[in-house]
């Protein structure tokens, strides 16, 4: 199917830029000795782990983190050799995540901790299914979320009560701050993660190592911020899932939008066909609203992906939301985007943008190449 035949709304993928996205992190990674564990919050896909799985088999990565058991569990029917669920669960959740691990004995399933009524609900979880669970102690270091604070007497007593668990296995740290990967400046991105997450590991892997407790891994990190957090260091291991599809506010970000060549560039894209024009006005109305796009993060924008010059125009237009199905494009120009014309949009957040959707639509040389099932999608 060509691309201008393909329904509207619909979620594209360009598989080149998707394609050279994956292999430039591997390139970036390699040599440095720190593990990469891409992010399935972002895709929340079966078929699009197995892609990734068979896209870096070159360079094995350890695994993949999820944010929901259901996205952990997509990436166990894919075959993950290892899945970290970044989050702390409440008791339905660990018993979920439990019975999970048991039906892939092979894979190691992991979970996060930061109180000891965590690692209870987790002990209690395996001990019912008959199966063993990794355990990361979630530092707090800066964003004031989840985690208990860096060095404390709960990092060291949690750390110890799971080393004496028999159903529990003590894994490492998970060291995460997610508004820092978007500071614009990289200069100003580097000191936020050394005084962030960075301080935080350093501080707790030091007292852990006084009473004698080893770190074997020590995981965070993301898209905004893998660079700073290799030069800082103290990751081992590293999580960045939206260098994969890219979307405008990462875009944002400096090194995206300078002189420099960009590391990774935009794949994902909303398929829209304009349904109003107002030419006198410059105004366009789309079929692709607060239901196809998400917009917490402000609003997306608009291009052409067939068309360089046509893409450079819609720079200049803004996007304003027109409710549920609509949106309007103001500052088109007289003879761009008649009625039934096609048009595509970058959202401004990936995650939850493919949240809305079933299906990814991978298109190469404007002819559809796959489609990647959306299975995990929705509130977890």
């Amino acid at each position: 199917m060509a691309l201008a035949d393909i329904v509207t709304p619909a979620l594209l993928i360009s598989m080149p830029v998707l394609e050279a996205n994956e292999a430039r992190m591997r390139t970036l990674l390699r040599g440095t000795g720190v593990a990469l564990r891409p992010h399935a919050k972002l895709h929340k896909s079966e078929a699009f782990a197995k892609w990734h799985m068979e896209a870096s088999a070159a360079e094995p990565m350890r695994g993949f983190c999820a944010q929901t058991v259901n996205e952990a569990a997509s990436c166990l029917r894919a075959g993950s050799p290892d899945v970290l669920l970044t989050n702390s669960l409440p008791r339905h959740g660990s018993m979920s995540l439990a019975a999970l691990a048991a039906e892939y004995p092979a894979t190691k399933v992991a979970a996060l901790v930061d109180c000891p009524e965590h690692v209870a609900t987790l002990e209690e979880a395996a001990r019912k299914h008959a199966t063993r669970l990794g355990v990361y102690i979630e530092i707090e270091c800066g964003q004031d979320r989840c985690g208990c604070a860096p060095a404390s007497d709960t990092a060291v007593g949690l750390a110890q009560a799971l080393i004496a668990s028999d159903v529990l296995s003590f894994d490492g740290l998970h060291v995460y701050h997610g508004a820092i990967q978007h500071v614009r400046s990289p200069a100003d991105r580097q000191k936020c993660v050394n005084d962030g997450p960075a301080a935080a590991a350093l501080a707790t892997v030091k007292r852990l190592s006084e009473v004698g407790i080893s770190v074997p891994i020590v995981t965070g990190g993301g898209t905004g911020t893998f660079r700073e957090d290799l030069k800082a260091g103290t990751h081992n291991e590293l999580q960045p899932g939206s260098y994969l599809v890219m979307d405008g506010d990462y875009g944002d970000n400096e090194e995206f939008n300078g002189d420099a060549p960009a590391d990774f560039h935009q794949a994902l894209y909303l398929h829209a066909t304009v349904i109003h024009s107002n030419v006198a006005s410059g105004k366009r109305v789309v079929d692709c609203g607060s239901k196809a796009v998400d917009l917490v993060s402000g609003m997306p924008r608009a291009t052409s992906i067939a068309d360089t010059a046509l893409a450079a125009r819609l720079a200049a237009t803004t996007f304003k939301s027109g409710g549920d199905e609509h949106g309007i494009l103001l500052g088109v120009a007289d003879d761009d985007l008649p009625v039934g014309a096609t048009v595509q949009i970058i959202p401004s957040h990936c995650d939850p943008t493919v949240n809305l959707h079933d299906w990814m639509v991978g298109v190469r040389d404007g002819i559809v190449d796959k489609l990647l099932e959306i299975d995990a999608r929705g509130p977890g």
